[in-house]
């Protein structure tokens, strides 16, 4: 056992995750002693500190094994010093050995019949492990302690089937109350504390609590707890029967029994089957409402990634129809429709607009000297370079093989001689890595009023032809 010590991931382990629930465990061990102890012993009618032991082992692993001994010797301890008197030293002895022993042996059985998945929550087929597990456990722990108590005369052999089943309902309760809570808290650490949660937490006792008055009233209760699976699921579920069953533990140890089932351990008993029994369906219902919230979910989530994914496939769609593939700029049929609405928007507003058309000088013979994809190349760049010195308000299409349009809103005719004088410039200036410069030749025209987009770009085209007249690298505007 001494190696445990010496193992790197001993050393990791959270102490004060640790020390939490060492402290809890010899709390809720001492408070179950003292309300609710088997007569003449010291062992709980309510064992909750079984719950807290598997989820020691569930953070832990086997290293929760000395912290389990530990918190259990420190909660049986002192109760079996108490009866040292009546037991004698050596069944005083042997209690304070065995007692944390079995406690331990316990949860770590149920942990490695369990084996908890890494998701925070109990799935319907990890709830049905849990329920084999925890009973498997508990009744072979218990089974131990039971013979324990018949070797040391503590029980006579007619009770030590009435003695292992009280205490085995002390644990399986424990264990039954303590742990799915603690995987719901898991689950909704961040949005633990709202107002559904503080409300079903305080309504939960109200039925009981009436019960005390009027017995009928405990049916309340079902409704009541309904409601809460319904809202909050597996939590709710959880919570419910958490505090449904710490009001019944504490009702019945102040003599307060909501149904008047009888006092002491037979109260006790009865109790601890009706938990069990009411909180299987409870949880059970809990997990397949979380499963259909979960797939809810999922199956949301799915569909909006599908949508997004078909808007994208339609955005994309689009841009591909507009777009001329190889140069990135809109193709001949937008620039038409572009052309066209913008010139009725210009008429019925009054506005100036001109347009420019460009066209590659010799820009056969690039395809003739360097091949195709040389040309292809020259296209592309002379796009690029024509986009980034245009305004955002600018279009930019290529009208032909080499020609490109480019649609200038609200500017004048010598405005948008400037502009072009800026882009012949900017190709005459840029590197090709070609053996000559590549040139541009540019006819410039503003719409007239009444003009149709025709006659616009007839009139531009002619000006782009005077400039090739005129020997290339050079534009020409329209009518001079």
């Amino acid at each position: 056992m001494s190696g445990i010590f010496l193992n790197a991931g001993w050393l990791t382990l959270s102490w004060q995750k640790a020390a939490v629930l060492i402290l809890l465990y010899v709390l809720l061990g001492h408070m179950g002693i003292s309300f609710a102890a088997f007569p003449g012993t010291f062992f709980a009618q309510v064992w909750l500190p079984s719950g807290i032991g598997l989820i020691m082992f569930c953070l832990f692993g086997r290293r929760a094994f000395l912290l389990v001994l530990l918190a259990s010797l420190l909660a049986n301890s002192p109760y079996a010093l108490r009866q040292l008197p009546e037991n004698g030293a050596v069944v005083t002895v042997l209690l304070i050995i065995f007692s944390p022993l079995l406690d331990a042996l316990q949860s770590f059985l149920a942990w490695r019949l369990w084996r908890l998945d890494r998701e925070p929550r109990l799935s319907r087929l990890g709830f049905q492990r849990f329920l084999m597990a925890i009973v498997a456990a508990v009744t072979f722990s218990i089974l131990l302690m039971a013979n324990l108590h018949l070797l040391l005369g503590l029980i006579e052999p007619a009770e030590f089937i009435t003695r292992f089943a009280m205490m085995a309902l002390a644990d399986l309760q424990g264990l039954f109350l303590v742990v799915p809570l603690w995987l719901a808290v898991r689950r909704t650490r961040g949005d633990l504390i709202n107002y559904p949660l503080i409300l079903s937490a305080l309504a939960v006792p109200i039925p009981l609590l009436l019960a005390s008055i009027e017995p009928s009233l405990a049916a309340l209760l079902f409704p009541l707890v309904a409601v809460i699976i319904i809202r909050l699921r597996f939590v709710g579920a959880a919570l419910a029967m958490f505090i449904a069953g710490c009001c019944v533990v504490m009702m019945v140890a102040l003599g307060q029994d909501p149904l008047h089932m009888g006092e002491g351990v037979g109260a006790f008993s009865r109790w601890a089957l009706i938990m069990l029994a009411l909180g299987t369906p409870m949880l059970l219902m809990g997990i397949i409402l979380e499963d259909s919230h979960d797939y809810q979910t999922h199956l949301e989530a799915r569909v909006g990634e599908r949508t997004q994914a078909l808007q994208d496939a339609l955005a994309a769609a689009h841009v591909l129809a507009i777009t001329d593939s190889l140069t990135r700029a809109f193709n001949r049929r937008q620039m038409e429709t572009l052309v066209h609405d913008e010139v009725e928007r210009a008429q019925r507003y009054h506005q100036p607009m001109s347009i420019i058309i460009l066209d590659i000088d010799h820009f056969k013979a690039v395809n003739d000297n360097y091949g195709h994809p040389v040309g292809d190349k020259v296209l592309q760049q002379v796009s690029a370079i024509l986009t980034t010195s245009l305004r955002q308000s600018d279009s930019l299409g290529r009208w032909g093989g080499e020609e490109f349009l480019i649609l200038l809103p609200q500017i004048h005719l010598v405005a948008a001689a400037s502009v072009a004088e800026k882009l012949r410039l900017a190709i005459y200036a840029a590197d090709f890595g070609l053996k000559n410069a590549v040139t541009i030749s540019l006819g410039v025209a503003e719409l007239r009023v009444d003009e149709s987009a025709g006659d616009w770009i007839t009139r531009a085209d002619k000006a782009l032809y005077l400039a090739k007249d005129r020997g290339r690298n050079q534009l020409a505007i329209a009518d001079e």
